[in-house]
């Protein structure tokens, strides 16, 4: 069934964006608050690469990877490039990102001889994160932290723990999976970021909020240092096809906000804010909105609402 899921997918997918392998797709220069309340210089660096080997269905990353294996020596030439592009680091500790729309401790995705490189380019970063699918963490993992000169930190897709909802994702991973990789950080020192849909597909409208929450509450049961909220986006084919069959409804900027402030009391929780704006339905005060949302990323305090007369945010 995961096989005949996965091929449907693909089936309604639309044309890869041709990359490079040789420089990275992108790096920006960002704060992430940290647990003490203070703030971080974090520069994220999204890598190319190979495909992840698991066809989520609500998945929009695969548009930018490789179909074939990631050449030998180009994720360190990534490296070095965004490093080089980023400027000089902060005087103060700063954490580093390393994103490839994949897994970090797959071979196919990232060579293994690749490594020592990453590590001597990382060295002068407080903290790197990487992400990975809760089935991948094994001893490559901990031999990579080992080998790390700051701490180390994977980003997990939790998801979702609907009970219906998961399995219905096409994940390849069950809520037993994602909680023995979790222990598996725990018990080596390794921090971990989780991932948290908000209104998935499967999930009802009205729950949405409500399971965006218990899944954080979940996440940080479990270890979670810090989680990030993602509202899923439509666009991959997948999704427009579910949501022609009722299965999927998108969510809102108020689902988005209201899962926000529930969850910040919680730890440190942050919205995704990536093209955003598109789950606003009010034109009117749609910026200021998200322009709240990213301050209380970076602060961890709820700001009330701006006033409009727009439905769901009266004045």
């Amino acid at each position: 069934m995961e096989i005949e899921t996965s091929r449907w997918i693909r089936s309604l997918r639309s044309a890869k964006r041709q990359i490079d392998p040789w420089q990275p797709i992108a790096q920006l220069w960002e704060e992430e608050r940290t647990p003490d309340g203070g703030l971080l210089p974090a520069l994220t660096v999204f890598l190319g690469g190979a495909e992840c080997p698991f066809t989520c269905v609500f998945c929009d990353l695969w548009r930018e990877t490789l179909d074939e294996p990631t050449p030998d020596g180009a994720l360190a030439a990534q490296l070095r490039e965004a490093l080089a592009a980023a400027g000089p680091l902060p005087r103060l500790a700063a954490a580093l990102k390393l994103y490839n729309a994949s897994n970090f401790f797959e071979p196919r995705a990232v060579p293994p001889g690749d490594e020592a490189e990453i590590l001597r380019l990382a060295a002068p970063f407080a903290r790197v994160t990487v992400e990975c699918h809760p089935r991948l963490i094994g001893e490559r993992c901990l031999r990579f932290a080992e080998r790390l000169a700051g701490s180390l930190e994977v980003a997990m897709g939790l998801e979702t723990v609907h009970p219906e909802a998961l399995p219905r994702l096409n994940k390849g991973m069950t809520l037993d999976d994602f909680d023995r990789a979790a222990e598996t950080l725990r018990r080596a020192g390794i921090g971990l970021r989780a991932f948290v849909l908000v209104a998935p597909p499967f999930v009802p409208p009205a729950e949405a909020v409500d399971w965006a929450v218990r899944s954080a509450v979940h996440a940080f049961e479990r270890g979670a240092e810090r989680v990030s909220l993602i509202p899923v986006r439509g666009g991959n084919g997948a999704m427009e096809a579910l949501r022609a069959e009722g299965h999927f409804v998108p969510p809102t900027l108020d689902q988005l906000e209201e899962a926000l402030e529930r969850c910040l009391a919680l730890g440190i929780v942050t919205a995704d804010l990536w093209d955003a704006r598109r789950f606003a339905s009010c034109p009117l005060c749609a910026d200021e909105r998200l322009a709240r949302l990213a301050r209380m990323n970076l602060t961890g305090g709820i700001e009330p609402r701006p006033a409009c007369g727009c439905q769901g945010n009266p004045a």
